[in-house]
């Protein structure tokens, strides 16, 4: 793997996520809290742990973005409700055309045009997969089949086979760390022998893919990440 971005810039993401607080508003949400609800969220609570109900102060948002974009590198966030996770991810490396992002923690997503290929230190991981490209999946129709590899209780590698179906499901303006985008989310449908899952794009004018919601395999819960800094 060619390393183009070093994991340096992401020294700065425990100030973000102990607040970037500027003390301008008692009720601003530091950046973990935000990603906190949003994980919450997700999970179909009513809201985080902590009971926190107040909305993100703009200038706090500003000031997350303010840094990570100080940074230097590309930067996603990452919300898994399997495992509890929020965090941000910047690239570690790339290999024709597929682009392993990973957090302090070197848990690490594989994704090619932000279409996750492999995981790895998240639990219930995805070894590998064969995937519609982003451009396939912007066209919100068509059928084809998807193929996830996924280890077994015994360590062994299982080919998961699913049929899938696109469909547009409307047009949304999404909020990405204080930013709007107006996006079309389409949505893709997969069934197999192990079960069903389904995931969902966000994309934006020029063809990002700024918001997803993307499943391992069937019967876990779809990780959410968003491309904050391009």
């Amino acid at each position: 793997m060619r390393h183009r971005w070093a994991l340096a810039g992401l020294a700065a993401l425990p100030f973000v996520l102990a607040g970037c607080s500027t003390g301008k508003s008692p009720s601003a949400l530091p950046i973990k809290a935000i990603l906190q609800a949003e994980l919450a969220r997700l999970k179909g609570e009513s809201r985080p742990a902590g009971g926190l109900v107040a909305q993100p102060d703009p200038a706090i948002l500003a000031e997350g973005r303010r840094v990570l974009q100080a940074a230097g590198q590309p930067v996603i966030s990452v919300v898994d409700p399997t495992i509890g996770l929020v965090t941000f991810m910047a690239p570690l490396g790339e290999n024709a055309g597929v682009v392993t992002w990973a957090n302090p923690e070197y848990q690490t997503i594989s994704m090619r045009e932000g279409v996750i290929l492999a995981t790895r230190g998240f639990g219930a991981d995805l070894m590998s997969a064969e995937v519609p490209s982003a451009a396939t999946l912007s066209l919100g129709k068509g059928t084809y089949q998807r193929v996830h590899y996924v280890l077994d209780g015994g360590d062994q590698t299982q080919k998961q086979v699913y049929s899938c179906g696109l469909s547009v499901s409307n047009n949304e303006t999404i909020s990405v760390l204080g930013l709007n985008y107006d996006t079309t989310k389409v949505d893709e449908v997969c069934t197999g022998d192990t079960g069903s899952l389904t995931n969902s794009y966000w994309f934006d004018h020029t063809g990002v893919i700024r918001q997803s919601r993307q499943a391992k395999m069937a019967g876990v819960e779809n990780m959410q990440l968003q491309a904050i800094i391009d």
